[in-house]
């Protein structure tokens, strides 16, 4: 007789706990609209009856909550470019500013060199300009590619002889030849966002390189979009490489 009493007992339990759950489901979903509600009373009317805009418009200006916060990131600087001002550059100019780049550079990929003289007794100033980027005199100190590392020497070095009164010796003869920068990044079709043509490791700052203060022929013509992973991929070539086995040692 001691079975069945317990099996009904587990019964009732069961039932308890489903209507307890369905009580609190219920009391959720009316609290929650009760909370919409008051929520929406609260707000200001505002006209429901919103045009659509074009592709055209979309491409022209940046819209949205946080289009004037765009707009401040690339032209917060006085005297500042305009981050929607038409870009017009065309193939020459992009090969001409490659040309610059890879004259600062041992080979694509390579650190850029310094192109001016820096304190050699002390800890460089490099974040004073370089940090967010600035203008002096008219020269461009673009902001770093990568999350803000202190030791800049241990990865770039100074052009010429950073001594006062003294001529650089020339370069040693050498032989190595890299690779060529490449040109444009690749397209899954006509019109589509091209690739990034290269790799993406200490360049997650695309605007270093491709904003409002980046070089004629590099400059991105719609800087205000900062999501630039979103529409632009990653070379599967480059960023991708297939990891390398290490051989245990016995």
């Amino acid at each position: 007789m001691s079975e069945p009493r317990r099996t009904g007992a587990l019964e009732i339990g069961m039932v308890c706990v489903v209507a307890v759950a369905i009580v609190g489901l219920i009391s959720g979903v009316r609290g929650t609209g009760r909370d919409v509600r008051s929520y929406v009373a609260s707000q200001p009317a505002v006209d429901t009856q919103v045009a659509a805009r074009s592709y055209a418009d979309e491409r022209a200006a940046a819209h949205g909550p946080n289009a004037e916060a765009a707009a401040g990131w690339f032209g917060g600087l006085p005297g500042g470019p305009d981050p929607f001002a038409p870009v017009v550059q065309s193939a020459q100019d992009r090969a001409d500013a490659l040309a610059r780049r890879a004259t600062r550079r041992a080979f694509d990929g390579a650190p850029p060199t310094i192109p001016h003289r820096i304190d050699q007794h002390g800890v460089p100033a490099c974040l004073t300009c370089h940090d967010r980027g600035t203008t002096i005199a008219g020269v461009v100190a673009p902001r770093m590619s990568h999350e803000r590392h202190d030791s800049c020497v241990q990865c770039h070095v100074v052009a010429t002889d950073p001594r006062p009164g003294t001529v650089t010796p020339p370069a040693p003869d050498n032989g190595f030849v890299g690779l060529a920068a490449p040109a444009t990044g690749e397209r899954a079709w006509p019109g589509a966002p091209p690739t990034i043509p290269h790799t993406t490791r200490m360049r997650e700052r695309c605007d270093a390189c491709h904003g409002v203060y980046g070089a004629l022929g590099m400059r991105s013509s719609h800087p205000w979009r900062a999501s630039c992973l979103q529409c632009h991929g990653r070379s599967a070539e480059l960023d991708q490489r297939a990891p390398v086995a290490i051989p245990r040692t016995p």
